[in-house]
């Protein structure tokens, strides 16, 4: 397996695995330092632009002006039979490149490594779960910190949030009991529901199921549509939780790529959803988040990279241009966070 959507079939994971048996946790419980202590310039975040697990911590890292103090590393869009890489080798690789030159890769920090996998076997050699991304390496000590996406996201907004250069007074995730059980609940139906269910009904062989699975897909973003009408601006209130940036992540990955890959076309963000396009509109215009969002090579993960287009064609379609005017420079949908 080169990443977590495949994992089960294509189907995606139940949960958000952490596969490389590492600790997301950069102190202990007193406060001691254990073997990974915060420390600006440290780490690298490798990344797939079109990953919405990558997309997660990536995200946090924007929001508290993190991209600087911990750079992020990102492997060329698609992939081919030998997953995720920095320097093509093989003839197929050098016909994605060719394909898509003007694709956002940054060079190997090893030489000699140009394969996510080589970064992988160094850190564990019998390591033979899924090379996915994220993947936050310690530049120090040469090996990897962890691949959890949530561990990771919730550790730079914890532990690493000292470090921050902007929103450093904003919660990502709760830390009243009862906010914090209703954030839990809230990412847990939202990997379910939204992130993994496009992958679901990607991977279903029966046309009964698939339209089941897609009636159900848009009867969760007709209740995220009505919930954040209701108790906007965000999904919890007033206030931006990490939650938001879950789902932030797949809509913007609806509008570009699912919903012509995963056959969910009948209904569009843009067209559909005015509430959801606002609030989407209104998180992309929270500084450092625009970044992230990389639109051409988002779409490149969907539709050129090998498993995705083995029946399809690699024909990377260009990005729409209802997108480009939408989340176009000055079009006054920012919305100041609560201080």
């Amino acid at each position: 397996m080169d990443c977590l959507c495949c994992a089960d079939g294509g189907k995606g994971p139940p949960t958000d695995s952490e596969f490389l048996g590492s600790l997301c946790h950069l102190k202990t419980a007193d406060g001691v330092d254990t073997k990974f202590p915060v420390q600006a310039g440290r780490y690298l975040l490798y990344v797939v632009a079109g990953c919405p697990f990558a997309a997660r911590p990536w995200s946090v890292l924007g929001f508290y002006g993190l991209l600087d103090k911990i750079p992020i590393i990102k492997c060329f869009p698609a992939s081919y039979e030998d997953g995720w890489f920095l320097e093509p080798r093989s003839e197929g690789e050098h016909e994605l490149v060719q394909a898509f030159p003007e694709a956002q890769v940054d060079k190997s920090t090893h030489e000699g490594w140009h394969h996510l996998r080589q970064w992988y076997e160094h850190a564990n050699p019998d390591f033979k779960g899924a090379i996915s991304v994220p993947l936050l390496w310690d530049s120090k000590q040469d090996t990897a910190v962890s691949n959890s996406s949530l561990g990771l996201a919730k550790m730079i907004a914890t532990q690493m949030r000292s470090m921050a250069t902007c929103n450093a007074d904003i919660d990502l995730f709760p830390t009243t009991e009862q906010e914090h059980d209703k954030h839990e609940d809230l990412v847990k139906m939202l990997h379910t529901g939204v992130t993994t269910a496009v992958y679901k009904i990607n991977a279903t062989k029966s046309g009964k199921e698939h339209d089941a699975m897609v009636d159900e897909y848009y009867a969760t973003l007709d209740e995220l549509e009505e919930r954040i009408d209701k108790n906007g601006p965000f999904l919890m209130g007033k206030e931006i939780r990490f939650a938001d940036f879950v789902l932030f992540i797949s809509l913007v990955r609806l509008d570009l790529a699912y919903q012509w890959r995963f056959g969910l076309g009948r209904k569009s963000i843009r067209e559909n959803y005015p509430i959801l396009m606002d609030y989407k509109r209104r998180i992309m215009a929270i500084p450092g988040i625009a970044e992230t969002v990389l639109p051409r090579d988002i779409m490149a993960l969907y539709f050129m990279t090998l498993k995705w287009v083995k029946q399809n064609g690699r024909t990377l379609p260009q990005v729409p241009e209802t997108w480009e005017s939408a989340f176009k420079p000055g079009s006054n949908h920012s919305m100041d966070l609560p201080n």
